[in-house]
């Protein structure tokens, strides 16, 4: 199937006034202009010209939405960090290392992509209006607002809890308004990340305050603890010495669940084919999942707990 014969399909399921906002049109004529079987990556973004700009802010931004430090928000804040800067130097297109843009991007994937692409647009496009505030779009003031997504690329790869909300709705709201060259919601972003800086600020102050009372707490439970232990004759070392073999077994075993759950969630698709019914076979999917997960998670706690045990018994805490 070509990608022409997806887009006449999604129009004509979906009906004309589903897809006829700014965002749901270039979609559509990506599945238009596309026509080889295997379209590049660059050939791709070359269709999309400066939108591809807003599509690839989105499409980087949207993981960084998990409220929890790590490597998340560290990894694709610097991606989205490197976009904000080409968009500083006025670059009108993406620019990506030869070896990216030659990628070829399967068919089968492609069409998935644009599909829910189309879903997602007809609730995104409900606010947008195209050409609205257009002097917010340009080029000119994209290189000036590109300074205060920067910044929010900065916040969501800084190590706070719940610091990538606010700069990662910022920068949605930004890649949208690119995306559908509508000024008001770029003008709604740079509120948005008026607020997150005032936010991150607040959260780096309890963050710290926290952090102390923290640092007190388990200084006193270590003290405890090791009085304890020593009242009823028991060498602390050897304790410290049980504490370790137990994290390392906990660790590794949390290893083992988390490198299952990447399998299972990569090869799930070809591991139920048997069950027929679409719905029971999705659930069985996410049972599977969420069991791995959950004791993937239990592991790696238990691996902490006894970590920070043997630190507070060595007296590190």
């Amino acid at each position: 199937m070509s990608m022409n014969d997806v887009a006449s399909n999604d129009e004509a399921a979906s009906g004309p006034r589903r897809h006829n906002g700014p965002i749901s049109r270039r979609l559509l004529a990506i599945a238009r202009t596309v026509r080889s079987e295997e379209p590049s990556v660059g050939e791709l973004f070359d269709r999309l010209e400066s939108e591809g700009l807003g599509l690839t802010l989105l499409l980087l931004t949207l993981p960084a939405l998990i409220p929890l430090p790590g490597p998340f928000g560290m990894v694709f804040g610097t991606f989205v960090a490197l976009v904000a800067l080409q968009i500083l130097f006025g670059a009108e297109r993406l620019w990506l290392p030869q070896t990216i843009r030659q990628r070829p991007v399967p068919q089968r994937l492609l069409r998935k992509v644009i599909r829910a692409g189309l879903d997602w647009a007809g609730y995104a496009e409900r606010g947008l209006r195209e050409d609205r505030l257009a002097w917010l779009t340009g080029r000119t003031a994209r290189m000036l607002l590109a300074l205060p997504l920067l910044l929010m690329a900065v916040t969501i790869i800084l190590p706070i809890p719940m610091g990538n909300v606010m700069p990662a709705l910022a920068l949605i709201a930004a890649s949208i308004g690119f995306m559908a060259a509508d000024g008001l919601a770029v003008l709604v972003s740079m509120l948005i990340a008026m607020a997150a800086v005032v936010w991150t600020a607040v959260l780096l102050y309890t963050g710290a305050a926290a952090a102390d009372y923290a640092a007190m707490l388990l200084a006193r439970l270590a003290v405890h603890l090791r009085a304890m232990l020593e009242s009823v004759g028991v060498d602390l070392g050897f304790a410290a010495g049980v504490s370790t073999v137990f994290a390392v077994a906990a660790g590794l075993a949390a290893l083992a669940f988390w490198i299952q759950a990447v399998r299972h969630r990569r090869s799930r698709r070809t591991s139920l084919d048997a069950v027929p019914d679409a719905r029971e076979r999705s659930r069985a999917v996410a049972r599977r999942n969420r069991g791995l997960l959950t004791a993937a998670s239990l592991a790696t706690a238990a691996a902490a707990i006894f970590l920070a045990t043997r630190f507070m018994l060595t007296g590190w805490i």
